[in-house]
């Protein structure tokens, strides 16, 4: 049967999930506030691109913070008053980055508030469902088109490594990746990440290494899925604290 590309982190972080929720159909709770925070970013993204489009080639920053700021106060208008607050705060960052983007580009470059938009803002492909019967995997897939080539971009509310990316997220990557050139009929090598929090970018290649590890992972998981495997875990208390599926794991499955 099929594999979400979504299991990934999930096996990554805790093979013994993919168990619970695939054969005991247990879950964990998600995350609803990561959830709406990237939906938000992603809006805002889009407010700011048409926004770029609009203004005055002699707007101040501190005019195009306001007007930003603005805009974003619509999107999140719909959440409850502390979601709405918390969100505010951390995106307070990315309103300062994206006014100080489009004016450097208006002032440094000579760029319309057209072109600056071209520019700062490709074309964004909002997650697209692709699936692959002869790979057997399937994901939502969300990327930017950039002269005819498609890059998907994984956004992520949580705090990055010091150096490069999670293992679970490269991977996801690059299943989204190997999707995207099957869907499109392309060459897809570079995804991309992108940390709201500290407003960063980073780059995934999708390797021959990466990719021949990936396969790998997926036959680890469909032995789980399908064959009804157990996997064994190693418990780490630091890592089951952070887990909501704890209790439920030490009480249905015999841990090694």
């Amino acid at each position: 049967m099929s594999i979400a590309v979504s299991m990934i982190s999930e096996f990554m972080f805790c093979p013994m999930k993919v168990y619970l929720r695939e054969l005991l159909g247990i879950s964990e709770p998600g995350n609803r506030f990561a959830i709406r925070l990237r939906d938000t970013y992603l809006d805002f993204r889009a407010a700011a691109e048409s926004r770029a489009r609009k203004i005055d080639e002699d707007i101040r920053m501190d005019e195009l913070e306001s007007i930003l700021r603005e805009d974003l106060e619509g999107i999140i208008r719909g959440l409850d008053e502390t979601e709405r607050d918390k969100t505010m705060d951390l995106m307070l960052f990315e309103v300062e980055a994206i006014a100080n983007r489009i004016i450097r580009a208006m002032s440094t470059l000579g760029l319309s508030g057209d072109m600056v938009a071209h520019v700062l803002f490709p074309p964004l492909i909002r997650d697209y469902p692709i699936n692959d019967p002869s790979l057997e995997i399937h994901g939502r897939v969300t990327m930017e088109l950039v002269d005819g080539s498609y890059y998907p971009l994984k956004i992520k509310t949580s705090k990055p490594p010091f150096r490069g990316v999670w293992p679970a997220d490269s991977l996801e990557l690059t299943a989204h990746a190997i999707l995207v050139e099957r869907e499109f009929e392309t060459e897809t090598m570079v995804s991309f990440i992108e940390y709201i929090l500290p407003g960063e970018r980073r780059p995934v290649l999708a390797d021959y290494r990466r990719r021949e590890y990936l396969f790998d992972i997926l036959d680890d998981i469909r032995r789980i899925k399908d064959d009804g495997e157990v996997p064994e875990v190693q418990v780490k208390p630091s890592k089951c604290a952070s887990c909501g599926l704890a209790e439920t794991c030490s009480r249905e499955v015999p841990l090694k």
